[in-house]
């Protein structure tokens, strides 16, 4: 593990509200109201992302994606974007910084996501089956 994920992993884990664990090569961080977001350490940039839905859930993609266009700029901080995790794609929102960002900008950004997340959901709710 890189010197820059361990210390990552304890600031995460310094947070009261978060707990954080190694997964892999990501930073899995849970907060006390059960959101889930992992955290990739790349060579230039950190991303934070977290699982909304997938797109399985979604009674007609195409509106969606025109609603997300014309509104996800509403939510700061946080853009969307579909993942495939497995055999399925979601649509996530996630937040990159720099790999040089202080310690209070990286958990500004886990925190930003951490409440945008329900913005999100409640934004979008009128198109999930």
């Amino acid at each position: 593990m890189t010197t820059k994920r361990e210390h990552i992993l304890s600031l995460m884990n310094e947070q009261i509200n978060f707990t954080a664990e190694m997964e892999g090569e990501c930073i899995s961080i849970s907060n006390d109201e059960g959101v889930d977001a992992f955290l990739v350490v790349g060579e230039q940039q950190i991303i934070a992302e977290t699982i909304l839905f997938p797109i399985s859930a979604v009674n007609d993609t195409a509106a969606l994606d025109a609603d997300i266009m014309r509104t996800h700029h509403l939510v700061p901080l946080t853009t969307l974007a579909v993942s495939q995790i497995g055999d399925e794609e979601y649509y996530v929102a996630f937040g990159a910084l720099s790999v040089d960002s202080k310690d209070e900008v990286i958990v500004e950004e886990v925190e930003a996501l951490f409440s945008n997340v329900p913005e999100f959901l409640e934004l979008y709710s009128e198109h999930l089956k």
